[in-house]
């Protein structure tokens, strides 16, 4: 077998192995003790459990359309550019600025 070939099998048997642990761990689940915690989490953090339904419901009903990830994605990245340059140039002022000041502290 060559290497490729050797690799892609390890993949596969990675993710079967995966598959399994899960299988595993959710035939392990017990539904009422699922539904105590779920419930309980619900009564000490009613505002959580309202958002994580609304958002629940929201993608179960197709809100997450292509132009909506579309939109979020461009904002997102819009915001992490401005974040990031901002950063950069503020980073580039303060060095700057001590570059100055040694400057002028020669004799």
């Amino acid at each position: 077998m060559m290497e490729g070939e050797v690799d892609a099998t390890q993949a596969r048997d990675g993710r079967e192995s995966g598959r399994e642990r899960t299988n595993d761990a959710l035939g392990r689940l017990d539904a009422t003790e699922v539904t105590r915690a779920v419930s309980a989490f619900a009564r000490e953090n009613p505002h959580v459990a309202l958002a994580a339904a609304a958002g629940l419901g929201f993608l179960l009903g197709g809100g997450l359309t292509p132009r909506v990830l579309s939109r979020l994605g461009s904002f997102a990245t819009k915001s992490y550019v401005k974040n990031t340059l901002a950063q950069a140039v503020e980073g580039l002022l303060d060095e700057q600025a001590r570059s100055q000041g040694q400057l002028g502290s020669s004799p």
